[in-house]
């Protein structure tokens, strides 16, 4: 049996028999919530495609409703909120005012820096809910390849000046705590479970501001293929079998656990499905128009 099959046959077992694929320190975590300590979150959404949410909802174990209901509190969530209108910006500005108490504030999309007016929040931009937020919030996670670094909305030649983050607070020169959880759109084990770790453990180590407990290791050297990497069987067109170097495939410059964790509940990834890594995962994400999703034999270019 080759490492491709053992880890689809592992990752299927895994979901048949419930075992899930939570790291024992979030495990333990989890188990210590109390109602009293769940934290509150602040979900606010920039230039995005809310891809990231729908992916959010897609969460195995524990499932979106335990995490939003039983391990945390969503306060505000312009998709999922109960409240909308004048109800949702009262409640929205009495956290980010400070006066309802302590969260954890939630970016998915990127910061329109140079066209502020390009989204807006009520009667204010994104840019200054932020910067109100950093006064008041606990910390904050960039939730996606946009939040993080930009993403597609910073894209080579656009107007809007689109910014991760992370850089938005450096510009205005806000220190405060950023972890970037990045994917296009993000895996939901990588947000979850980010956030009990911050509230019940402390901040997790980081590298390149994002978790490493999800982040330290490259695509390619996870990947199911590696071996045919290192013998040289390269898949001449999508579909065939092989190493999917040769076909644009981003792994080597990826950080991301996706060979080991799988999506969709454990079913398959992009490397299952015959596609190539494009690298979603990467600071460098859709940044470069001269850099495609997907090319056929061409020089490999790095992200």
């Amino acid at each position: 049996m080759d490492r491709r099959t053992f880890l689809k046959l592992a990752a299927t077992l895994c979901t048949v028999f419930g075992i899930t694929s939570i790291p024992d320190p979030i495990n333990a975590a989890l188990k210590k919530i109390k109602p009293q300590d769940l934290p509150k979150l602040i979900y606010l959404q920039g230039m995005s495609c809310t891809g990231c949410s729908i992916s959010l909802l897609q969460a195995q174990s524990p499932s979106p409703l335990a995490m939003i209901t039983d391990y945390s509190q969503l306060v505000f969530h312009a998709d999922l909120s109960a409240i909308s209108g004048s109800k949702a910006l009262n409640l929205l500005n009495s956290y980010i005012s400070g006066e309802a108490g302590e969260y954890f504030l939630a970016v998915e999309g990127a910061i329109p820096e140079l066209m502020p007016e390009a989204c807006m929040i009520g009667d204010k931009t994104f840019g200054q809910y932020l910067e109100n937020a950093a006064k008041t919030m606990s910390g904050a996670l960039a939730i996606g390849a946009c939040a993080s670094d930009g993403g597609i909305p910073a894209a080579e030649g656009n107007l809007t000046g689109a910014v991760g983050l992370k850089n938005y607070y450096a510009k205005k020169g806000i220190k405060k705590l950023v972890v970037n959880i990045r994917g296009c759109p993000v895996h939901p084990d990588w947000v979850w479970h980010t956030i009990i770790h911050l509230v019940k453990i402390g901040v997790p180590d980081l590298i390149n501001d994002a978790p490493a407990l999800f982040f330290s290791r490259k695509v390619h050297e996870l990947c199911p293929r590696y071996h045919d990497f290192q013998q040289e069987i390269f898949a001449k067109k999508i579909g065939d079998k092989g190493c999917l170097f040769k076909l644009g495939c981003l792994g080597p410059d990826t950080y991301a656990d996706c060979p080991t964790r799988w999506w969709n509940g454990g079913q398959t990834w992009c490397i299952d499905s015959n596609a190539p890594c494009i690298g979603c995962a990467s600071q460098g994400f859709a940044r470069m128009k001269n850099l495609p999703f997907y090319r056929l034999s061409e020089p490999h270019q790095p992200v």
